[in-house]
């Protein structure tokens, strides 16, 4: 942080009910010019996708290409919205019998926009 390669921000939109696709002109040019963002949370992931009812191997770059720059998302899986999974984790899972999108015993991390890593990975 002392040298300004971590920032960290606020913007009144954060406290705002929309999803992402909303956000400001002013916060969309600094998130342009970010190397990337880390969105946190449940909620964040929700505006992210929309809080949409995605195919759940709908591919997480597909669902934030809008996102003005590179995104990443740290989030336990707190609700149904989920993105980026193969079919055979979302067979695997649902063959569990818990409810695992909801339950908290989940989370991912997913990546977009970025060439130096993968478009999405997830992880129990």
């Amino acid at each position: 942080m002392a040298d300004g390669r971590l920032r960290l921000g606020t913007h009144e939109f954060y406290c705002a009910p929309w999803d992402y696709r909303r956000m400001p002109a002013d916060l969309a040019g600094v998130l342009a010019r970010a190397a990337l963002t880390i969105l946190k949370g449940d909620l964040n992931y929700r505006r992210l996708a929309g809080d949409r009812a995605w195919p759940p191997d709908t591919p997480f770059a597909e669902v934030a290409s809008y996102f003005p720059g590179p995104v990443a998302v740290l989030r336990t899986l707190k609700s149904d919205v989920v993105t980026g999974l193969s079919p055979a984790t979302v067979a695997e899972l649902d063959a569990t019998g818990q409810p695992w999108r909801t339950d908290g015993s989940h989370g991912l991390i997913q990546v977009a926009g970025t060439d130096w890593i993968a478009a999405s990975s997830s992880v129990q």
